[in-house]
């Protein structure tokens, strides 16, 4: 409601909601606080689990902060923009989206407690910026260039990301598999190292446990080969990829034939036959002795097929046609009659194996790309989902270490560091953005604080000893060994984080804290007209 000239001016929908100044950013605190606590303790090697159950009845069970937030159904605005920036994170870094939301909640409580102080919001915002400018400086400089040719650097990288998922006991031998498949994907292009992870087929099948988990230098699909007589393995496989059905499509219309003997019949069938037999031998002829097909095979197809001793499989999806189109070099074709021996790709070798109750077909041996797949074992598919998951965050962590090839310390040593060198940079500003910056740096520490709680140690006597240890230049690596509860330079003890992914974290919050502080009016529509 307006008041022009003393008579009141309606511009809001009868029954809107309306939070003005102060009270519309205490508002969006608090939901950013409830936010931040509902994934405190999923954090850091000892963090705990969630189980989050749907409307449908559905179980997920995850210490995975992006997934949690996810499956919430928040509708608070605010925080529905904090689990967009959980999803971004996720999405560009595959790791660290827990770190952002707690590290934005304890950030939004301290601007909570300088606003009623009465500090100035554009002060408050513009100390962040600073403070956000210099975080990103000091990573890089004090980030260690590393050699991404060295797989113990990639293994131990992998190890540090999967030390906060559910897979205590076969950690070590999950980081070797990433590590190895990353290694095998990985390209040069110019100077700059890329990796492309649609070249990782990720396969889950129950069944056996974790450490029975493997990686194949190929595709896995998981169809069976359709007919009992066919080989179920071929070496120096031709792959032909049709993009359709394998049969006689049938014209439909409304004339009326008249069959007036047993031979007409004979004749008909003996023509659809024939036909079949001559898409076959098309096949056969270009030299394929692999068909995979995206629609179905007439049981006669399938015959002539395995007469030919052609390996055939049906109904693929088309997104592992593409998958086995990029690793073969087979191009996928519509008309089977024009087929070439140019249309084939190759395999070392295609094979049927049985995985746990299912017969699946093997690909390997593909020398056109690169691609690997991860095949994910597990008793239950609460466990094999998650595995995933860890997969997934791992592969994405070493995707942005050999492309931005610098590392800083984990178990929290890289925040004590940071807080120590913004509390002197914050100095130097000086005036009321030293309050803004300095809370900044205070901020940094929650996530060590919270890695030293969640092991079920007393935070404040850690992180005390921590800033003792550490001295401006040196020992700047110093953090928190939650499995042995001592105090370790955290790089010589082999737990290292890609530096790309901490700027991320601390730039996408900041950024999303600056974006909350600047609004001072919350308006709520009723819907009504």
């Amino acid at each position: 409601m307006s008041n022009l000239s003393g008579n009141p001016v309606m511009i809001l929908r009868e029954g809107s909601q309306q939070i003005k100044g102060k009270s519309a950013l205490i508002t969006n605190i608090e939901a950013i606080k409830a936010i931040a606590e509902s994934i405190r303790t999923t954090l850091g090697p000892k963090g705990l689990n969630k189980m989050l159950v749907d409307t449908l009845g559905d179980v997920t069970v995850t210490g995975d902060g992006a997934k949690i937030l996810e499956e919430l159904g928040v509708e608070n605005p605010a925080a529905k923009m904090i689990v967009d920036l959980s999803k971004t994170i996720h999405k560009n870094t595959g790791d660290g989206a827990s770190s952002a939301v707690i590290f934005i909640g304890d950030l939004m409580a301290r601007v909570q407690e300088m606003i009623e102080m009465e500090l100035s919001p554009t002060l408050i915002y513009e100390g962040f910026i600073h403070a956000i400018n210099k975080t990103k400086n000091i990573l890089d400089q004090i980030s260690i260039t590393v050699n991404t040719s060295d797989k113990n650097i990639l293994q131990k990288a992998a190890i540090t990301a999967l030390n906060s998922k559910s897979m205590e006991d076969s950690k070590i031998e999950f980081a070797n598999m990433i590590a190895d498949a990353i290694d095998h994907i990985r390209e040069t292009r110019g100077d700059q190292s890329y990796v492309d992870l649609d070249n990782i087929q990720i396969v889950k099948k129950e069944g056996e446990g974790l450490i029975n988990s493997q990686m194949i230098e190929g595709i896995i699909v998981d169809k069976e080969i359709v007919n009992p007589m066919m080989p179920k393995l071929v070496k120096n496989a031709k792959i032909a990829l049709i993009d359709g059905a394998l049969e006689i499509v049938k014209t439909d219309f409304s004339s009326e034939i008249q069959i007036t003997s047993p031979e007409e019949i004979d004749g008909y069938l003996k023509k659809e036959e024939s036909m079949l037999k001559d898409l076959v031998d098309s096949i056969s002829d270009a030299g394929a002795t692999a068909v995979f097909c995206q629609k179905g095979i007439d049981e006669m197809a399938q015959h002539y097929l395995a007469k030919s001793g052609i390996i055939a499989v049906r109904r693929i999806k088309q997104s592992d046609m593409k998958k086995i189109a990029r690793a073969s070099g087979a191009k996928i074709i519509t008309q089977i009659k024009s087929i070439t021996m140019d249309d084939l790709g190759d395999a070392q070798m295609i094979s049927e194996q049985k995985i746990g109750q299912d017969n699946m077909i093997f690909i390997e041996g593909c020398n056109k790309a690169k691609s690997v797949t991860l095949l994910i074992r597990g008793g239950t598919e609460l466990i094999v989902d998650d595995a995933e998951r860890a997969i997934k965050n791992g592969l994405s962590v070493l995707k942005s270490l050999i492309e931005t090839p610098k590392i800083v310390g984990g178990a929290g040593s890289i925040e004590i560091e940071l807080r120590k060198r913004i509390l002197i940079y914050g100095e130097k500003i000086g005036g009321k953005e030293q309050i803004a910056i300095e809370q900044f740096a205070d901020s940094l520490e929650i996530i060590p604080k919270i890695i030293v709680e969640n092991s079920g140690k007393d935070p404040l006597d850690i992180i005390t000893t921590l800033r003792s240890q550490t001295n401006y230049g040196k020992n700047q690596y110093m953090g928190y060994d939650a499995y042995t509860g001592e105090i370790i330079n955290a790089v010589d003890h082999g737990i290292i984080e890609p530096m790309i992914i901490k700027k991320q974290i601390f730039s996408l919050a900041t950024e999303l804290a600056i974006i909350f502080i600047r609004i001072d009016d919350y308006i709520r529509s009723s819907g009504k007209k």
